[in-house]
C-alpha cells in the first residue's frame, strides 16, 4: 500500500474512533428478508412472518427485491397485492427493486421497461408505500442528471450509513443481445456508480461507524464471472480498502443464506472489514435480526428470525466471521 494512502486511512481511522467515543449512539435493530414471496403459500408464511415481526423493537424492514416468482407474469394485481403488504407494515420499508418484478418480465410475456416505471411509480413516487421519509432518505433523483432513479437512495441511523442501490441480478440487464436493455443497463449502471462513490465519499467526510450496501444482486464477489458487475465490485473494493470500518452488503438472489467475507483487492489480499449478507429466500420464508450497535467494534450482528418451528427444519447457513 503506498504510503498517501496509508495515511488517509489511519486520519480516517483516528478520526473515527474519536467520533465514536464523543457521540455514542443507541443500538437498534432491524429484520432483513427477500426472494419472497414465490408462491401463495409462501405469502402466507410471510404476513405470519411479518405479522410476528411487529412485536419487535425492529426499527425497519429490508426487503432486498423479488417479490414474485420469475415464472409469473408481471401483473398490476401482483403489484398491488405487494403494495398492500408494504403498506400495512407499521414500520418503513427499505425496498431494493430486484429481477423478477421486471428485467425477467419478458420471459413471461411482458414488457420490462414499462415494468420499472410502475415499480418506480407504485412503490416510490408513492410515499405512503414505503414511508422511508421516516428515515430521511436522501434520492439520488433530487439530482436533474438522475431524476429517474429514485429508487437509488440512503439514510443514517445511529451513526450507521445505509445505501440502497438498484443492482438487480440477471447480470444487472446487461444483455448483450437486447439494445433496449444495453442502454437500460448503460444508463442506470452509471447512475448507480455515480450513488455509491457519491455515498462513500459521505461516509468518510461524516466519519461514520458503519456502512450497509443494500442491492438485489448476487455480485459474485468471488469470481468476477458476471460482466453487469464488475465496475460495482472495482467501486466497493476501493472503498472498503480506504473506509476502515465494517461495511455489510446485504443481498439476496441466490437464495442462499451466507454471512461471509468473499471480497479481496486487487492484489488478492482479504478485505476483512467487509461482509456480506445473504438473505435466505424461496422456498424458505425466513428472515434475518440484525442487531446494529455503533458502540462496538463489530457494530453489526446477524441471526436468523423465524415463525416458532422445529428447529430442525431450519436451513443451515454458511458462516464464516
Amino acid at each position: 500500500m503506498n504510503i498517501p494512502k496509508l495515511l488517509r486511512i489511519l486520519t480516517v481511522c483516528v478520526g473515527l474512533m474519536a467520533n465514536l467515543a464523543c457521540n455514542r449512539q443507541p443500538p437498534f435493530r432491524f429484520l432483513a428478508i427477500g426472494d419472497t414471496p414465490y408462491s401463495h403459500e409462501e405469502e402466507r408464511q410471510l404476513r405470519k412472518l411479518l405479522k410476528q415481526s411487529e412485536q419487535e423493537d425492529f426499527s425497519f424492514l429490508i426487503h432486498v427485491g423479488d417479490i414474485q416468482s420469475g415464472d409469473d407474469p408481471c401483473t398490476d394485481a401482483l403489484l398491488d397485492n405487494m403494495r398492500g403488504l408494504f403498506q400495512n407494515y407499521p414500520k418503513p420499508v427499505v425496498y431494493s427493486i430486484g429481477d423478477n418484478e421486471w428485467t425477467d418480465c419478458h420471459a413471461t410475456g411482458g414488457k420490462p421497461l414499462e415494468q420499472l416505471a410502475k415499480l418506480r411509480q407504485q412503490f416510490f413516487q408513492d410515499r405512503e408505500v414505503l414511508r422511508l421519509q421516516e428515515l430521511q432518505t436522501e434520492h439520488q433523483s433530487v439530482s436533474a442528471q438522475f431524476a429517474s432513479y429514485i429508487e437509488n437512495y440512503r439514510f443514517t441511523k445511529s451513526g450507521v450509513l445505509f445505501v440502497v442501490v438498484h443492482v438487480c441480478g440477471s447480470s444487472n440487464n446487461k444483455r448483450t443481445d437486447d439494445s433496449a436493455s444495453m442502454e437500460e443497463f448503460t444508463e442506470r449502471n452509471a447512475a448507480n456508480l455515480s450513488f455509491l462513490e457519491e455515498s462513500f465519499q459521505v461516509a468518510l467526510e461524516k466519519q461514520v461507524a458503519g456502512v450497509v450496501i443494500v442491492m438485489h444482486a448476487n455480485p459474485d464477489f468471488e469470481n468476477h464471472k458476471w460482466d453487469g458487475f464488475q465496475e460495482t465490485i472495482a467501486l466497493i473494493q476501493n472503498f472498503v480498502g480506504e473506509y476502515p470500518g465494517p461495511v455489510v452488503c446485504i443481498h439476496g438472489d441466490s437464495h442462499h443464506h451466507r454471512i461471509d467475507q468473499p471480497l479481496r483487492n486487487t492484489d488478492g489480499e482479504l478485505l476483512d472489514n467487509f461482509t456480506r449478507m445473504e438473505v435466505f429466500g424461496s422456498p424458505h420464508v425466513i428472515g434475518v435480526a440484525a442487531t446494529v450497535d455503533p458502540n462496538s467494534p463489530e457494530v453489526f450482528h446477524f441471526e436468523p428470525y423465524t415463525v416458532p418451528t422445529d428447529p430442525d427444519a431450519l436451513p443451515a447457513a454458511s458462516v464464516d466471521q
